[in-house]
């Protein structure tokens, strides 16, 4: 589970020695070599696909095996995101058949957060055959909406409405047997679908194409577009989102597993949510390795910066950081990690020297100093409510029981879902924040 939509990165040439095309590089696309066989499909802004039912009017985002798309379902005047997949996954991507398994009884808490199939289709082109899903379009990631703003804060109860919407969701997942492991989004508002394609571009932007160009300035092959288009931005700041308007749902269900079934031993998250036994343990990832990024999600959702805050999070720095919030790593993980003694003594205490500190301060900061550094102050600079102290306290026992170093010793989402603080405060935000939006789902009450 993680903040950010897609891995935004340059694409372009590549070493002559592969024998593969090679372009001029292209900024925050898609990888260009894979337009070949197996690969990307060539659809461009424009297109008519599924018998002309949807018109692509703008680029969502993109991954390695797939490009999102803004359509414009042309039979039902709405808005849709199309998710065209690369050929060679195509035919082994569960992402459908898991998300059509996952909608249930309206009534289930918790599965608001999944989003619905509208539809699902297969196109045929020059790289082969690709299947391509169709859901609600999601209008930016969580973490576009921080970097987009200056302070990088949500206003508080939205602040506490989406950590409610995360662990309720995540506890269906997880009563579901799945594992997410993937991105969280903010729905567009219903009243994007009354925007022309003119009128959507007028507020938010014409997309901007970039045309491909090979470096030994051949003609494209028929399987490469002409142009290609970085995301188009259809966002707000993080502090712009009105309470009533927080919607959010999960994306990515292509890195979600069952590990009952499919046992994994490696983690696809970012570098700082990514739990401890992913790197030290030699048990393969569960339900607790998901609780332990939604640990770091929710801070990160309250707060300005995350918990664990390394600079260039590489794996010891992350590590370290872990070990300066919460103490010293269980034994039989403290002797794996060779680079224990930059950062500290064999009982755990920080032993840095002054100008040596590899990243950290010299002096340990605790858990009460970067909630103050990462929640509480910043929102007293932009003039927020800051968090009481009664919900502080149910806040970190709440985080405290999902961030123990040992996967079974974690609070299990069931035990999250039932805390103190979304009692007391997730539970009534959202439910006020439902009210507010009269988007109560039919059926669907706080449980």
């Amino acid at each position: 589970m993680s903040l950010d939509t897609n891995s935004n990165s340059s694409s372009g040439s590549r070493n002559s020695s592969t024998g593969r095309a090679q372009y001029k590089i292209v900024e925050h696309v898609e990888d260009l070599d894979r337009y070949c066989p197996g690969g990307y499909h060539p659809i461009q802004i424009g297109d008519d696909l599924d018998d002309g039912q949807y018109r692509l009017v703008d680029k969502l985002g993109y991954g390695g095996y797939s490009t999102i798309w803004l359509a414009r379902d042309l039979r039902r005047a709405r808005y849709v995101a199309v998710k065209a997949i690369t050929a060679d996954a195509s035919a082994c991507t569960p992402e459908s058949s898991l998300i059509h398994s996952l909608v249930k009884s309206p009534s289930i808490p918790g599965q608001e957060i999944i989003p619905r199939l509208i539809d699902e289709f297969w196109m045929a082109g020059p790289n082969g055959k690709h299947r391509c899903i169709v859901t609600a379009p999601a209008q930016m990631s969580l973490l576009d909406a921080k970097e987009a703003s200056v302070f990088g804060l949500f206003q508080p109860k939205v602040a506490q409405s989406v950590i409610a919407q995360l662990i309720r969701g995540v506890a269906f997942l997880h009563s579901e047997g799945v594992v997410h492991g993937g991105n969280i989004l903010v729905q567009f508002p219903t009243s994007i679908d009354r925007y022309s394609t003119a009128e959507l571009r007028e507020r938010f932007g014409e997309p901007e194409p970039e045309a491909v160009v090979r470096l030994d300035g051949k003609p494209l092959s028929n399987g490469v577009p002409t142009h290609v288009f970085p995301p188009g931005w259809f966002g707000v700041r993080s502090e712009e989102i009105a309470f009533g308007e927080e919607k959010v749902i999960l994306g990515d269900f292509g890195e979600s597993f069952n590990p009952h079934k499919t046992p994994r031993f490696s983690s696809k998250t970012l570098p700082l949510l990514q739990p401890p036994e992913a790197r030290f343990s030699d048990e393969p990832l569960s339900f607790a390795s998901d609780i332990w990024t939604l640990a770091c999600t929710i801070w990160e959702v309250l707060g300005q910066r995350p918990l664990f805050d390394a600079f260039f999070p590489n794996a010891d720095r992350v590590t370290a950081e872990q070990v300066e919030v919460l103490g010293i790593l269980p034994p039989e993980w403290w002797v794996k990690w060779s680079r224990r003694k930059e950062w500290f003594n064999e009982e755990g205490e920080l032993d840095v020297k002054p100008g040596t500190s590899k990243g950290l301060n010299c002096e340990r900061k605790t858990w009460g100093q970067r909630f103050d550094y990462c929640i509480q102050e910043p929102r007293v600079e932009v003039g927020l409510e800051t968090v009481t102290e009664i919900e502080r306290k149910a806040f970190e026992e709440m985080l405290r029981s999902m961030l123990v170093f040992r996967p079974k010793e974690r609070a299990t989402a069931h035990q999250v879902l039932h805390s103190q603080w979304m009692k007391e405060w997730g539970q009534p935000a959202l439910e006020e924040s439902w009210n507010t939006s009269r988007a109560v789902p039919k059926g669907e009450q706080i449980k």
